[in-house]
C-alpha cells in the first residue's frame, strides 16, 4: 500500500499550466480579438498572415462617431532562464517541462538543469533544446550540457504569450508546428479560432472553430491533446486546446493535411506510440457513463482499448507500456494504473496521480492525500514515488537538497508535462 504523507498541498505543473492557459481562454479578450494572438512574424510571411487594411468609414456631419474601444495589449511571456550544473547524465528525462534529471538511478535522481518560463526537451546524451522569447518571438535554443554553449535552432510562429506551450506544439527542429490565431465575429463575445499547421516551409489553416468567453474548469476536466506522432507522419489535436466549449479529437496526415479521424467525445489526454498508433482517454458524460481508453490506427480506425476510466494516459519510450490516472464516477480515490499494450500484468497504486515514465520501465507519480475540505477529495501531497513495472516494486523517490521539482513558493510539480 502506498503511504499517504501529510505534506504541503501541491499540484503538478501540468495542472498549473493547463489551468492558467484555460483561464486565458475562458476569460477571453476584453475587446473581441480582431487582432489577437497573431503568429510571430517570419522573414517571409505568407499572404494569409499579412494584415488586410480596411478603410475606415467616414462620419456624417449630423452624427458624432462613437469611440471605438482599443484592445488592451496582451502580456508577453518572459524570457526563459536555464541553470545547469554537473554535466549530462547517462539517462536523462524532463519532468514538468522545466526540470532535467539524470535518472540512471531513478530512486535517487540528480538534477541537471532547472528552467523557468520554458519547455525543455532532451536532444541527445549531451544536449537539450529549450524555448525562450527573444525580440517578441518564440525561439528554440540548443544548449550543450558539457560546455554550456548555445545556438539557435529555429523560430516558432506561436505568439509569445504566457504559457504559450499549452496551446501549441512543434517538432524540436522547428520544421513542424501547430498553433492558432483568432478573429472577431459579429457578436463581439465569440471569435473564430484558426488552427494552423506549419510544414514544408509554409503555413496552412487546418480548420476553424468557434470560441467564446466564460466557462468553468476543474482538475479532472478536459486535458488538451497537441502531439505529433513518433515519425511526424500524423498529428493529433483536441479542440479543447483552443476553446473550452469544443470537444473534438482530430488526427491529420501531415503530408497532405487531410483529416483522417474526428471524434466528438471530450478527452482527457492522449499519447502516440510506435507504428502511428494513437491512444487517448474519453471523459465521463455522467456519474454512470464513465470514460474509456480508445486507440486509433491508420488501418484499423478507432476501437476500444480498455474499459477503465483513465485520465491523462502516457506511454513508455519503447511503446510497450501505458500509464494513467484511474478515476471513478465520484472522483474520490484516484490511483495510478499501469498496463502493457500486449499481454501481461497490470499494476495499480493507492491514492496517486500524474504518472510519467522516466525510463522505459520506471514510472514516477505524485502520491495523493485526503483533503479535509474543498472541491476535490484528494490532492497531491508533495511526495513522489517510483514504481518499476517489471519487478512491480514501489519506492519513494529521494531528491538531493534543493533538487526536487518545486516552484519558488514550494509547490511540487510532478509528474506529467
Amino acid at each position: 500500500m502506498v503511504p499517504v504523507n501529510a505534506c504541503k498541498m501541491s499540484c503538478g505543473r501540468s495542472a498549473v499550466v493547463l489551468f492558467a492557459g484555460l483561464i486565458l481562454m475562458a476569460c477571453g479578450p476584453r475587446v473581441a480579438p480582431s487582432a489577437q494572438t497573431g503568429p510571430a512574424s517570419s522573414p517571409t510571411p505568407t499572404p494569409a498572415q499579412q494584415s488586410e487594411v480596411t478603410p475606415s468609414p467616414t462620419a456624417s456631419p449630423q452624427s458624432k462617431p462613437s469611440p471605438t474601444p482599443s484592445p488592451e495589449p496582451l502580456p508577453t511571456a518572459a524570457a526563459a532562464t536555464i541553470k545547469c550544473s554537473g554535466g549530462p547524465g547517462t539517462s536523462m528525462v524532463v519532468v514538468a517541462n522545466s526540470f532535467l534529471y539524470d535518472v540512471s538511478d531513478p530512486i535517487n535522481p540528480r538534477l541537471v538543469c532547472r528552467g523557468t518560463d520554458t519547455s525543455m526537451h532532451v536532444l541527445d546524451g549531451n544536449a537539450i533544446a529549450y524555448t525562450t522569447v527573444l525580440a517578441s518571438h518564440v525561439v528554440i535554443i540548443r544548449r550543450d550540457l558539457t560546455t554550456g554553449a548555445e545556438s539557435r535552432i529555429a523560430q516558432l510562429r506561436v505568439a509569445p504569450r504566457p504559457f504559450y506551450w499549452v496551446s501549441a506544439t512543434w517538432t524540436w527542429d522547428g520544421s513542424l508546428e501547430v498553433y492558432s490565431t483568432s478573429n472577431a465575429t459579429s457578436t463581439g463575445t465569440t471569435w473564430q479560432v484558426q488552427v494552423h499547421l506549419w510544414s514544408n516551409g509554409a503555413d496552412h489553416v487546418l480548420y476553424t472553430i468557434q470560441a467564446g468567453a466564460g466557462g468553468i474548469e476543474s482538475r479532472w476536466a478536459q486535458r488538451p491533446i497537441l502531439e505529433f506522432g513518433p515519425d511526424h507522419s500524423y498529428v493529433a489535436i483536441s479542440d479543447s486546446a483552443f476553446s473550452l466549449y469544443s470537444n473534438s479529437v482530430r488526427i491529420f496526415l501531415v503530408a497532405d493535411r487531410r483529416q483522417k479521424f474526428v471524434s466528438a467525445a471530450a478527452s482527457s489526454g492522449g499519447t502516440w506510440i510506435a507504428n502511428d498508433h494513437f491512444v487517448w482517454a474519453t471523459l465521463a458524460s455522467s456519474s454512470t457513463v464513465l470514460g474509456k481508453l480508445m486507440q486509433w490506427t491508420p488501418t484499423g480506425g478507432a476501437t476500444l482499448l480498455r474499459s477503465e476510466f483513465w485520465y491523462g494516459p502516457t506511454s513508455s519510450s519503447d511503446g510497450r507500456w501505458l500509464a494513467g490516472t484511474l478515476l471513478s464516477g465520484s472522483y474520490a480515490a484516484p490511483g495510478v494504473f499501469v498496463a502493457p499494450l500486449g499481454s501481461g500484468r497490470t499494476l495499480q497504486t493507492g491514492l496517486a496521480s500524474s504518472p510519467k515514465f522516466v525510463t522505459p520501465t520506471v514510472v514516477w507519480y505524485a502520491v495523493e492525500a485526503l483533503t479535509p475540505s474543498g472541491y476535490d477529495q484528494t490532492t497531491p501531497s508533495g511526495v513522489i514515488h517510483a514504481v518499476d513495472v517489471v519487478s512491480q516494486t514501489d519506492k519513494g523517490v529521494t531528491f538531493r537538497a534543493g533538487e526536487a521539482p518545486k516552484t519558488a513558493t514550494g509547490y511540487t510539480l510532478c509528474c506529467r508535462d
